[in-house]
């Protein structure tokens, strides 16, 4: 049985233990606790609570560096809301695209700057302060959470379930102390950013409802594949929707020739062009080393 039984009863009681755990310093219990409360079959039904959890649940995945729980979470929060909510499946999603985005750009600028150790993320926990009579104001307070895993060195990293050889051979550099760096702060960023455009794309690959949103995930995978110079997953990236739109195509009955209509996608396409051309010149770089 579940040691946090008593709390799934109600959503809105294992939010607030949960800000009560990390406001505490234990994100992880907090983590656990968010993830068997999405998970739980006891309610199917969407609330507004659902989406407080579930943005605190990313929140804390991004801090902690849990991209596998952040892709479950993401799943469990898909299966709850996809047909009573979609306007809150969208926006958690872009609020998980946005957060990761930002600690990556901050995470290349310390590499590039050279800082010492990458500043913890602060989640604001609200810690309830009860009285003997169950009342009681809430408190905000700053939490600094940091990851107790060892960092990974550069013949450790699987940032896009390659072998060790190929990425040090992808980060190979005249500056040393530089690599290292990028090693220690950037890669992380990068593979948790990585895996949220994976998930993001798996999870609306079927979604009629968010066809804008799985197609701007899309763009921005691409620009990621551009800005860092990751040539395998751009590779990757192609393979991926191009499975996706031969799964709609075959199963899914859709008629490809639609999505020409309006010349919309086509002028996606031609202000989208810098930066593919871009990407598939390290493409043809790569191939000839």
């Amino acid at each position: 049985m579940s040691a946090y039984n008593s709390y799934l009863a109600k959503p809105e009681n294992a939010l607030r233990r949960a800000h009560e755990l990390a406001a505490i310093s234990q994100p992880h219990a907090s983590l656990a606790l968010l993830h068997e409360t999405l998970s739980s079959r006891r309610h199917k039904t969407w609330s507004p609570t659902y989406e407080k959890i579930i943005l605190f649940y990313l929140d804390l995945c991004l801090d902690l560096g849990r991209a596998r729980e952040a892709k479950d979470g993401l799943h469990q929060y898909r299966n709850l809301s996809q047909s009573q909510a979609p306007g809150s499946l969208e926006g958690v999603i872009r609020h998980l695209i946005e957060k990761a985005e930002a600690k990556c750009r901050e995470a290349k600028e310390l590499a590039e700057k050279g800082g010492g150790e990458v500043k913890p993320s602060t989640v604001m926990a609200a810690a309830a302060t009860a009285d003997a009579t169950g009342g009681g104001e809430a408190v905000v307070v700053d939490v600094a959470i940091t990851t107790d895993e060892p960092i990974m060195m550069d013949d450790e990293i699987d940032l896009y379930d390659g072998n060790p050889q190929s990425i040090l051979l992808s980060t190979m550099s005249s500056n040393p102390e530089k690599a290292q760096r990028e090693t220690a702060l950037l890669f992380p960023a990068l593979k948790f950013l990585w895996e949220v455009y994976r998930a993001v794309l798996d999870i609306l690959k079927s979604n009629s409802k968010l066809e804008r949103l799985y197609h701007g995930a899309a763009v921005s995978a691409l620009r990621f594949c551009a800005e860092y110079k990751r040539r395998v997953e751009f590779r990757r990236l192609c393979d991926m929707m191009r499975m996706h739109l031969g799964n709609l195509t075959k199963y899914g009955g859709v008629n490809v020739a639609k999505f020409e209509d309006g010349g919309k996608n086509n002028k996606v396409r031609v202000n989208n062009m810098p930066f593919l051309v871009e990407v598939s010149e390290i493409v043809v770089v790569s191939s000839c080393e």
